[in-house]
């Protein structure tokens, strides 16, 4: 008689769409070569998006074997299902494998406390998930001679097993893709399909905040250029949109790396699919990268080159092991992707140990001194159970404060978001108090929402270069007057923010504001919630943000000048109820002096401002402008002077770069 398997790998349904099970399905593909698996086995269910527990569970029939990929976002889900099974059929064997679960010399306790689990699998598990089958098949199995985990006892302590060696050649590594074991899954998918490829596995590097960053994955493999292409074949045919490339550093192998995007450009071109692509870029050359990065940009299948650095902090730097490019090189690197017209942008990471206040401001603003000014992507760590950050001593030597709060996940309609998914976020250490980390998010915010939201950018770029205003005395001096200015349209955005900040880190509700007049239920980054609300109030929001210039800033640019630099700014940012293109007279030539650094000059301009037109459609442009479109700047308007129309054409024929 066959002998049920069941394989889990639950992602959320974001935007209608969703991840194909590519793990599981590297697993299955290893399993179905051995021909003792598929005399006894039948895999009677997979399930890769989240649904309701009982729809999963009353799928479930006569479980042999249960397989578990988790992660953060599916921890507890699983765990629940896990139970669930393991009641019902209790000689059915569950294993749990990735990065959420414990690591073996971790996992002692863990099946005191986990009981409905039997097996856990570290490091890579295609072999080792085979082995646990064929030994299941034996009359009295003995899973202690599986290499690779560990296994639970009698009396619920822990076995561990010998470690596995990595899988030395990928190219012999069987693939979904090919074996067709997704053909059905891109048929019958009732969403938006999205495919992970991999051109390596593994990381030279060993950042204390990723999990990758371990002794075990250290060694890079690599798999050929040729098997790569046959994937990206599959994905075409099959009409698959998005691609997620799971190599933690794409660009490390140039060579391949180029080739295997001009393949993917030429699929695209020649099929349409797939439409875009996403990646983590390689952490080194990045002036080497741009030609990749280029590449993608002009098909307009990738959302710019990301510089992941973290922390400008080198005591910081020093103590999650991480070596970054000097500031001299950063600028020379942002000047030379934004010259070729190719969006970049930088990562840093909030919480990180020996990062204090004025230290994370300042790696804020020292990177839009460096002129950063399309995006900057500020995230909140998160404490993975594999890394340093799950080490007592790792955190009694930095006093990290730890929280256990909703998983940092926005974009989603919360009447249907399963909530109880938690994870461990980073709010304090001996540098920073837990006050100290929340005001840092108020600055991270008013950031995000006036500099690369742009409500504000081109007033604080202009007085950076016509009156020596820094980035951070004017952001800085902008949170303070929405404190003190509570009845103000950004004084009640603070005021919102910060209560939604506290609520989410008591646990009393998931990250994000709803706008219930923009659409029920919805889930906004706390930015992108202050900036639709400002578009709502435009006019009376700039109104009080002269009042700011002239009192908190003691700045008096005369009304002419005054008023030239506000409509700038506010036709810079796509106005989702006016029609484009829209020309615009100008007494000054603030155009240039933002943009080109030119001298002020009381000299007659026009500017064409253009943008997509919504119709008053809030939900539609935040969603595609705010959301999609941050890290290529989308919320803003493209501007040009009168007499640069030919340097508009020639951009447009793709002639000319700048």
């Amino acid at each position: 008689m066959m002998k049920n398997v069941y394989l889990f790998e639950i992602n959320d349904v974001i935007a209608n769409q969703i991840k194909l099970p590519y793990s599981t399905g590297l697993i299955w593909s290893y399993c179905i070569l051995d021909k003792e698996i598929e005399k006894n086995y039948n895999l009677d269910g997979w399930f890769y998006y989240r649904e309701d527990d009982d729809v999963i569970f009353d799928k479930i029939e006569n479980p042999s074997v249960v397989g578990f990929n988790c992660f953060v976002w599916n921890w507890k889900f699983n765990l629940i299902m896990a139970e669930r099974i393991k009641q019902k059929y209790p000689d059915c064997v569950i294993v749990c494998g990735g990065w959420q679960q414990p690591i073996a010399d971790r996992s002692q306790g863990f099946f005191e406390t986990h009981p409905y689990i039997d097996i856990l699998v570290h490091g890579e598990g295609e072999i080792t998930f085979k082995e646990i089958l064929l030994e299941n098949i034996k009359q009295k199995p003995d899973f202690k001679t599986v290499a690779g985990c560990s296994v639970k006892n009698e009396d619920l302590t822990t076995f561990v097993t010998e470690a596995r060696p990595r899988i030395k050649n990928l190219n012999e590594m069987p693939t979904p893709y090919l074996n067709g074991l997704f053909d059905e899954l891109a048929k019958d998918c009732p969403f938006v399909l999205e495919s992970t490829i991999e051109t390596t596995r593994g990381c030279p590097y060993s950042c204390t905040f990723c999990e990758i960053g371990t002794k075990y994955y250290n060694k890079v493999q690599r798999q050929s250029v040729e098997k790569v292409k046959k994937e990206i074949d599959w994905i075409s045919a099959n009409k698959v949109e998005f691609i997620y490339n799971a190599d933690s550093n794409f660009g490390l192998f140039f060579d391949d790396h180029l080739a295997v995007t001009k393949y993917m450009i030429q699929k695209k071109q020649e099929t349409g699919y797939p439409v875009a692509h996403r990646c983590d870029w390689s952490k080194a050359r990045a002036d080497k990268i741009l030609e990749i990065a280029s590449r993608f940009t002009e098909a307009g299948m990738d959302k710019g080159f990301t510089i992941a650095l973290q922390s400008m902090n080198k005591s910081t730097l020093k103590a999650i092991r991480r070596k970054n490019i000097d500031d001299g090189k950063l600028g020379e690197f942002l000047n030379l992707y934004n010259e070729a017209n190719v969006p970049a942008y930088v990562e840093l990471i909030l919480g990180l140990p020996e990062e204090t206040f004025d230290s994370f401001l300042d790696g804020i603003c020292q990177v839009m001194e460096l002129g950063q000014h399309n995006y900057i992507g500020i995230y909140s760590l998160t404490g993975f159970p594999n890394t340093p950050f799950g080490e007592p001593e790792y955190v009694k030597e930095h006093g990290l404060k730890l929280i256990k709060t909703y998983t940092a996940f926005n974009h989603y309609d919360i009447s249907e978001f399963n909530n109880f998914e938690r994870e461990t976020m980073i709010v304090g250490s001996n540098t920073m108090t837990f006050e100290e980390y929340k005001k840092c998010h108020y600055f991270r915010w008013v950031v995000m929402a006036g500099h690369y939201l742009g409500t504000t950018q081109f007033i604080s770029r202009f007085l950076r270069k016509n009156n020596n205003i820094t980035y951070r005395k004017f952001y800085e001096t902008l949170l303070q007057f929405a404190y003190d200015n509570p009845n103000t349209v950004l004084g009640k955005e603070l005021i919102e923010t910060i209560n939604s900040l506290e609520a989410t880190l008591d646990t009393k509700h998931p990250w994000g504001r709803i706008l219930p007049d923009v659409r029920k239920n919805f889930a906004w980054d706390f930015e992108e919630a202050t900036v639709i609300t400002i578009a709502k109030n435009r006019d009376k929001f700039y109104e009080e943000i002269k009042g700011f210039i002239w009192s908190y800033l003691q700045i008096d640019l005369g009304e002419e000048l005054l008023a030239d630099l506000f409509e700038y700014q506010k036709l810079s940012i796509i106005d989702p109820v006016v029609e484009y293109p829209i020309k615009q007279k100008f007494n000054h030539n603030i155009h240039n002096v933002i943009n080109m650094s030119s001298p002020l000059k009381n000299k007659a301009d026009e500017v064409t401002f253009e943008g997509t037109n919504y119709s008053g459609d809030y939900y539609t442009w935040g969603k595609e402008k705010l959301w999609w479109g941050r890290r290529v700047a989308g919320c803003k308007t493209k501007s040009y002077r009168a007499s640069s129309i030919e340097h508009r054409l020639s951009l447009h024929r793709g002639t000319l770069r700048g």
